[in-house]
């Protein structure tokens, strides 16, 4: 019995993004279209406006070149997340989402 061809981790994040809503970063917070962003720390909801001049949000990468959004107030408990993410091997300890 021959099992179904799977696709690859690249191949799958190619398909559905990278991070951990597959939302990707690119181009200032995405090009609108039903994105739904939190904050990786706080977990408060982040319009993409957010993302533009004067910014009120940004994003934060970890090692491995995942883009995450967070608050410009939680930019620095953010980057402590993703650098023990990167130093533990484990995955991010996101925040639960609220509005």
């Amino acid at each position: 019995m021959k099992r179904e061809k799977k696709l690859t981790k690249k191949e799958r994040q190619a398909m559905a993004g990278k991070g951990p809503t597959g939302a990707r970063a690119a181009g200032g917070g995405g090009g609108g279209g039903g994105e739904h962003i939190h904050c990786v720390s706080c977990g408060r909801h982040l319009d993409p406006s957010e993302f533009d001049s004067p910014a009120t949000a940004t994003f934060v990468q970890c090692a491995h070149g995942s883009q995450f959004a967070a608050c410009l107030g939680c930019q620095i408990p953010a980057q402590k997340l993703l650098d023990e993410h990167d130093r533990t091997g484990q995955p991010v300890k996101a925040a639960s989402a609220w509005h």
